[in-house]
């Protein structure tokens, strides 16, 4: 049984919108539970203020189930249309706070940045995500394993069942 490229082209497109909808999503879950076990706040957070250990402990298990909660919506693919352009925002801000890796990623350049690792490369792919969560939202509508589209998708054929 072979399949034709005019099959295995948009199969191919579905599929890859699920694994990159997933593996963004799950970075939010592992990052938010990170912030839940750690108890710290985001980064930007502890950098502007100056937090007791109850407050950023508090604040990072806010943050931290929040990240959980929009990864996971991520991954299911449900509610969607607030669910990723939140995880867009997110990932927005972090790659915001690394723009000197995303700059000058081998600190050829960009002098007097506040580093936050030896190795500020490692932030690059900030940007790869950033761009993974937009393009998530620009092609929402051709996600169909998603289960915002299964469940639009059996509501509908309900309906059409009902009419008839």
């Amino acid at each position: 049984m072979s399949l034709s490229a005019a099959t295995t082209a948009p199969l191919s497109r579905r599929l890859s919108l699920v694994l990159l909808r997933v593996t963004t999503g799950f970075l939010l879950i592992w990052f938010g539970l990170d912030k839940i076990v750690s108890g710290s706040a985001p980064l930007f957070v502890r950098r502007a203020f100056e937090l007791s250990d109850g407050a950023a402990a508090t604040i990072g298990l806010l943050t931290g189930g929040a990240e959980v909660a929009i990864g996971g919506l991520c991954v299911l693919g449900l509610f969607r249309s607030v669910a990723l352009p939140l995880q867009a925002v997110i990932n927005g801000i972090t790659a915001a706070g690394v723009w000197w890796a995303i700059v000058d990623p081998f600190r050829w350049w960009v002098t007097g940045v506040d580093r936050i690792v030896f190795n500020s490369h490692v932030f690059y792919p900030t940007s790869i995500t950033f761009a993974a969560c937009l393009l998530l939202i620009a092609f929402r509508a051709e996600d169909r394993f998603a289960l915002d589209t299964l469940r639009a998708g059996a509501r509908r054929q309900a309906s059409s069942s009902a009419s008839q």
